[in-house]
């Protein structure tokens, strides 16, 4: 009779340990859905303006190249993290990983790291989404002139940003809460036309001509001559064109996306194979072509005068963007408009990754009771993360209105630049950390696979981080747009302290509150 009271107690107290005993999600995403997500996860659709805009940093760097190694020597990474989803099939799984492996402290920073970066990132793209929209009506005033110039000056006002990134959002947000159930067929209907225009987008760069670019106000050969006034930050042509290649940092090193819902992903290995390696290797065939595509175009030194003028002339910075000039080289209405709002599509498709993301870690946190158990709450009628996704919903939208209505706009940037930074540092290297230590000792937590060849990728991918992480840190001003020092170094570490904290104050009063040990929680692995 007291061996069966002690067994029962047991069983309870298993039962404790996590916020319930089932996370409540459906594994009911499909292989080509967790691609689309890791995709847009990714936003490479974004990266081709920033990578042509910094080419004026490394003028003397091999830009073609560039944009080719940049995804090649993050191979390894995608490899690791395809590993780290097989191996641990659970809501966030690097976190999950990274959390049974190292000390529970450790692992809950990395979690808030990777939800806070990424909420601060879902502003930035809110944000620039209207701003896409502005430059490609734009382009169709000077082409076609009323309504059309009428519209991209609406959408330069701060208030219809705010509106306009609100409502999107907002209806981003609604649809994860409540239609989940439709994620694949949404994901691919927004990432097909997304893929459509960016490929038509690309292709249509050889289309744009000197003659066509002069429409704009600055001619083909100023921005020449204007190039010729760009200083290099690398004197080494190598050096450089691994400078070039630090401006993707920003996008590619992100494969997590299927990651993060892993738990709601089936088909097995295969399915992750596709849905975190398989999205990279897309993604960076087709960064690559539209890069290849535009500088075969228009040559490095047109991009390269429009970044020197850009600071002085705001139609400079809207040269460097390529659908405001395949639209000001191609006049055709509806083209220009199937193009224009197709690329908004770009933004679209980044916001629903991002949003699925962000809400997975906080509710993965808050199932293993790091955080108020409230904040794990799954609907049982629509299974989706209700709490955590409404707190995407107020902070990104908080974020969005100091961004466009508020005096505050620069110091939020100012902290938007080390969103970046924060995931790069704190959660990546941490991560891959974790699995070198768990490869080399052999621990039960290691992930599943030729023991030698995950330590070797992930050694290459601690290297290739590490290089980024220097260029990012010691060219600061260039890269993140802002100065390293101890306030700096602050506000980039304050998730990952603040990680720590919090596990500790909730461990205090998970031991109080309800009699348990918090750190028992981190000794085994959650349940679907």
């Amino acid at each position: 009779m007291a061996e069966d009271k002690e067994l029962k107690k047991d069983n309870n107290i298993q039962k404790n340990l996590f916020a319930r005993e089932s996370s409540g999600l459906v594994r009911e995403i499909n292989w080509t859905t967790a691609m689309f997500i890791s995709m847009g996860f990714i936003a490479f659709y974004a990266l081709p303006v920033s990578f042509l805009s910094g080419l004026y940093v490394s003028p003397n760097g091999l830009a073609v190249l560039a944009a080719l190694l940049s995804w090649i020597v993050l191979l390894p990474h995608a490899f690791i993290w395809t590993k780290i989803s097989e191996t641990y099939q659970r809501t966030a799984a690097d976190y999950v990983f990274a959390s049974r492996v190292l000390h529970p402290a450790i692992g809950v920073g990395v979690g808030l790291v990777f939800g806070i970066s990424q909420m601060i990132f879902d502003a930035a793209i809110v944000y620039d989404g209207v701003g896409q929209l502005a430059s490609g009506f734009s382009a169709m005033g000077i082409n076609f002139g009323q309504p059309y110039a009428g519209i991209a000056n609406t959408l330069s006002n701060p208030y219809i940003v705010l509106l306009i990134g609100s409502v999107t959002f907002t209806a981003v947000i609604l649809i994860n809460i409540f239609a989940p159930k439709f994620t694949n067929e949404l994901m691919g209907i927004v990432t097909g036309v997304a893929l459509i225009t960016f490929v038509i987008n690309g292709a249509l760069m050889f289309t744009v001509t000197p003659q066509s670019v002069a429409a704009s106000g600055i001619t083909y050969q100023q921005l020449v001559e204007a190039s010729s006034k760009a200083t290099p930050l690398f004197s080494n042509v190598g050096l450089a064109t691994i400078g070039l290649m630090v401006f993707t940092a920003s996008f590619l090193p992100f494969v997590n996306g299927a990651t993060s819902i892993a738990g709601e992903v089936r088909g097995g290995s295969k399915a992750f194979t596709r849905g975190v390696f398989m999205a990279l290797v897309v993604a960076g065939l087709l960064i690559t072509f539209f890069i290849s595509s535009s500088i075969a175009s228009l040559g490095t030194k047109f991009f390269i005068g429009a970044g020197i003028l850009s600071s002085s002339n705001p139609t400079a910075s809207l040269l460097n963007n390529p659908t405001f000039d395949v639209v000001l080289a191609n006049k055709n209405l509806p083209l220009d408009l199937f193009l224009t709002i197709g690329s908004y599509f770009w933004y679209i498709a980044v916001m629903f990754a991002v949003a699925l993301f962000v809400s997975r870690y906080f509710m993965a946190v808050a199932f293993d009771k790091a955080l108020p158990t409230v904040v794990s709450y799954v609907s049982e009628r629509f299974h989706s993360p209700v709490v955590a996704h409404l707190i995407d919903e107020i902070i990104t939208i908080s974020s969005l209105v100091i961004i466009t209505v508020t005096p505050l706009s620069s110091a939020f940037f100012y902290g938007m630049d080390t969103a970046d930074a924060m995931a790069l540092l704190f959660g990546f290297i941490i991560v891959v950390l974790a699995v070198i230590y768990s490869s080399a000792r052999n621990t039960l937590s290691a992930l599943k696979g030729n023991r030698s060849l995950i330590l070797s990728m992930a050694v290459i991918d601690l290297i290739v981080l590490s290089v980024y992480a220097y260029y990012w840190f010691g060219n600061s001003t260039i890269y993140l747009g802002i100065d390293m020092n101890p306030a700096t170094w602050a506000l980039i570490a304050s998730p990952f302290i603040a990680g720590i904290i919090i596990y500790y104050v909730m461990k205090y009063y998970r031991a109080k509150k309800e009699g348990i040990d918090l750190s028992m929680t981190f000794k085994e692995i959650p349940p679907e």
